[in-house]
């Protein structure tokens, strides 16, 4: 039975920057072939920005260019992406934090919007337990350019985590507040170098376990 759960958020949490973008510049490098691809999501991106289109909407077009790529071959460029670009845009209080807990043998869950594909990468390289993170349809050993199910993101969060038998857990850790639903499930909310509208939640809900911590 999983015991001492903790929950973390990845982008602007254990690492710095929205890592799917640092991703999109790394995978063209190695599939410059694509590049008609990334095209075709710029009007996409333009609506996003402008909030016309939400991020399940962006996210569904992303997956595009990963389609008929061999799922064998987009996780070796996944593990190149982490072992390599991710090391950099660690926070240090993030590692320290993370290790000290694997000391108190807790049990780590990284729950992210990002693509699962390097995410795991990510979280294997941390010691993570369970990885949680935005899938994407196969067929026959090789990408639809669909996403598989929604985007990890706000509620689809506590859809993942019901999934995995979780209903509880000791501790969250996030930057944002789309994150609220994750934090329901914890006693101890931590709110990592907070964006204003979560810094303002977090201030008048501290008496229900919020707390704010600036990682460098």
């Amino acid at each position: 039975m999983r015991e001492n759960i903790i929950l973390f958020d990845m982008d602007d949490t254990i690492i710095k920057g929205d890592s799917i973008l640092k991703f999109m510049l790394f995978f063209i490098q190695k599939k410059p072939q694509k590049i008609f691809s990334y095209i075709a999501l710029i009007p996409y991106f333009i609506l996003f920005l402008l909030k016309i289109i939400k991020n399940q909407k962006i996210k569904e077009r992303i997956a595009t260019i990963f389609k008929d790529i061999e799922v064998d071959e987009l996780s070796e460029i996944g593990l190149q992406f982490a072992n390599s670009i991710i090391p950099q845009l660690y926070f240090n209080d993030a590692l320290e934090t993370i290790k000290k807990h694997k000391e108190n043998k807790e049990y780590l869950v990284l729950i992210t919007a990002s693509f699962s594909f390097y995410a795991e990468h990510v979280a294997n390289n941390l010691g993570f337990d369970l990885c949680l993170g935005s899938d994407l349809w196969r067929l026959e050993n090789k990408y639809t350019g669909y996403l598989y199910g929604k985007n990890c993101y706000k509620k689809e969060k506590q859809y993942r985590l019901y999934v995995e038998g979780i209903r509880s857990a000791k501790s969250a850790y996030s930057d944002s507040i789309s994150d609220l639903p994750l934090f329901e499930f914890a006693e101890n909310k931590i709110c990592v170098n907070p964006k204003q509208n979560l810094k303002k939640y977090a201030e008048k809900n501290s008496e229900y376990g919020f707390s704010i911590v600036h990682w460098s």
